[in-house]
């Protein structure tokens, strides 16, 4: 079954539209791509336990999850542009004095505040194109793209960076990153989104599915983060020094590509119910291959299985909650959910991982992903009756 296209009269966004969207979109999450090195560099660089490290980590997530569903609602009311600049350079100012931390509440205090302009950058990104792109599936296939080709020179020098300056290193490279890319959000509009088709929209569309839809990301991405950002760990538990674990990430990134090639090309062709079921499944068979097995090769294979799946997932996440309207706040609000995830599995793999070990982790992740699935079928299912009812019998497939 294939889902209502946006009105085909609607005009194709410029090219630099999308390079805006991308530019923020990569700002925004660039932190949590990099979460595996930034998080074996805070345990290198000041001595933190597991535990500690993923509080660091959890405490910029929450903050970008907390920032990014508090302007959910009225950023289609803003100039994305002036949002998007403002925010940057709040990020720059924490990213840049987070280099110099030396203590765990320090850090903990910089990386919250770089945590609010990030999160504000991820929620540009998706509102964008959510409320002016015609199919925002394809579009979000698209970011998983570049994030699929950025992230191998990204984990090869991080990697490199990581293992001789610690969380300096990786710090630093965001920032650079950040300050490289910041030119680009000159080209996001200075304009509002189309609030009143973008209201009207919204009333039509149910919020306990717009609920749903948010609770299966957070799942989901809890899952996905918490054995993400141990991916470290885990590596060295199979006998891979850092800078292993680094170039086996890269290697990730580079076949991961694959993943999000695939969910471009797919795009909603087949609708939503297989793909999000397939991904479900593979994820779980990833997550008890690293978290069971202690042989180099086995990881390494489930390290470049998951890349794949991350990469073909993400698009149909997001899309399931563009489809919920037109407007871009229920995908801003998706923004928020996939960081309230990223922000809850490092902590949540830490507290399991000291207190039962990577066996139980493999265990809640499998559970919890079980749940997401659940979540995504009744809302696609919904989904599905209401593009039955309105798909034009003209409507390209």
């Amino acid at each position: 079954m294939t889902e209502a296209p946006r009105d085909p009269s609607t005009a194709r966004d410029p090219a630099s539209l999308l390079v805006g969207a991308i530019a923020a979109q990569v700002i925004g999450g660039l932190v949590a791509q990099m979460s595996p090195l930034m998080i074996g560099g805070f345990m290198a660089g000041l001595s933190l336990s597991e535990r500690d490290a993923g509080f660091v980590a959890s405490v910029e997530f929450l903050t970008l999850a907390v920032t990014a569903i508090a302007i959910a609602p009225v950023l289609p009311r803003l100039s994305y542009r002036r949002v998007g600049l403002a925010a940057v350079a709040l990020a720059l100012l924490a990213q840049g004095a987070s280099i110099f931390s030396a203590s765990l509440a320090s850090l903990a205090l910089l990386r919250g505040l770089a945590g609010v302009g990030e999160g504000a950058l991820w929620a540009v990104s998706l509102s964008i194109i959510a409320s002016r792109s015609r199919n925002p599936d394809k579009i979000y296939g698209y970011f998983q793209v570049v994030w699929a080709l950025g992230s191998i020179p990204l984990f090869a020098v991080g990697g490199e960076l990581t293992a001789a300056y610690a969380h300096q290193g990786i710090l630093a490279l965001i920032a650079g990153v950040t300050l490289a890319l910041a030119p680009l959000l000159l080209l996001t509009p200075d304009a509002r989104a189309r609030s009143d088709d973008a209201a009207t929209d919204t009333a039509r569309a149910s919020p306990l599915l717009g609920v749903m839809t948010l609770a299966a990301i957070v799942l989901y991405v809890t899952a996905s983060a918490a054995i993400y950002a141990f991916s470290a760990p885990l590596g060295e538990r199979a006998g891979l020094d850092t800078g292993a674990v680094g170039y086996a990430l890269t290697v990730t990134s580079l076949v991961g590509l694959a993943g999000a090639a695939a969910a471009t090309a797919l795009n909603v062709r087949w609708g939503r119910t297989i793909p999000i079921s397939g991904f479900c499944v593979v994820f779980a068979l990833v997550t008890l291959a690293l978290c069971l097995s202690h042989d180099q090769t086995t990881y390494i294979v489930a390290l470049v299985a998951s890349g794949i799946i991350y990469y073909f997932s993400m698009p149909y996440l997001f899309g399931l909650a563009a489809a919920l309207d037109c407007s871009g706040r229920w995908a801003a609000a998706a923004g928020s959910a996939y960081l309230l995830g990223f922000a809850a599995g490092p902590l949540a793999a830490g507290a399991v991982i000291g207190a039962l070990g990577y066996a139980s982790l493999a265990a809640a992740c499998v559970a919890i992903t079980a749940a997401a699935w659940g979540l995504a079928m009744i809302v696609n299912r919904h989904l599905k009756g209401t593009a039955r009812a309105a798909l034009p019998t003209d409507a390209p497939a």
